[in-house]
């Protein structure tokens, strides 16, 4: 993440890249997750078919092991990317013009000046992350076909999991506005609230 940063003295054009670039990442990101998660069954199967003390069991252990560390260090960046998208919105709101916000998160033209754009999204996180306009134009709901979108849902959750404040904050006002619906408030377990990150 440290080629994408933000100092304030970026012009749009700098932004959009950023933004454009935010959006490879995380698409990236996500499929690069989805393959090891797939690949760890695929050594499951194969060492649980092995003998316990064959070689093929303990090359599929190694590699169950390494795979798993992959796909945990992904969760991670896909909770990175997603505070950075919220920055990265703030920045873009004040200095890009919203047909090149479009453009960057590939909005059909169709959608651009729909009556939901013009009730709810006056802000470019509004159009990423409520409207769901990035790649508008298609219609599979895979999570890579709206990365942007998905990373900063697993930064919300993960900041609701692990900050105590925002979690009970949140909690409290929707059992305010659904009529008691969640219950009473729990927090977060220890080792997620010790590590900063729940995945």
């Amino acid at each position: 993440m440290k080629a994408l940063e933000i100092t304030g003295q970026e012009s749009a054009t700098d932004l959009i890249k950023q933004l454009v670039c935010l959006r490879l990442l995380a698409r990236q990101t996500i499929l690069t997750r989805k393959k090891a998660e797939a690949l760890t069954q695929q050594y499951r199967d194969k060492q649980a078919a092995a003998a316990q003390d064959s070689e093929d069991w303990a090359l599929s252990g190694h590699l169950i092991s390494a795979l798993e560390e992959n796909g945990l260090n992904c969760r991670f960046h896909e909770i990175e990317i997603g505070q950075y998208l919220m920055h990265l919105c703030h920045e873009l709101d004040k200095k890009a013009p919203r047909e090149l916000i479009f453009e960057a998160i590939n909005t059909s033209k169709a959608d651009r000046n729909s009556e939901e754009v013009r009730k709810y999204g006056e802000k470019s996180h509004h159009l990423i992350c409520i409207l769901d306009l990035e790649n508008s134009a298609t219609l599979d709901d895979e999570i890579e076909i709206r990365p942007l979108k998905w990373c900063h849902t697993m930064a919300f959750m993960n900041a609701m999991q692990t900050n105590e404040k925002l979690g009970k904050a949140i909690h409290d006002i929707s059992n305010e506005f659904f009529d008691g619906a969640f219950g009473e408030y729990r927090e977060a377990p220890l080792m997620e609230r010790l590590a900063g990150r729940a995945v």
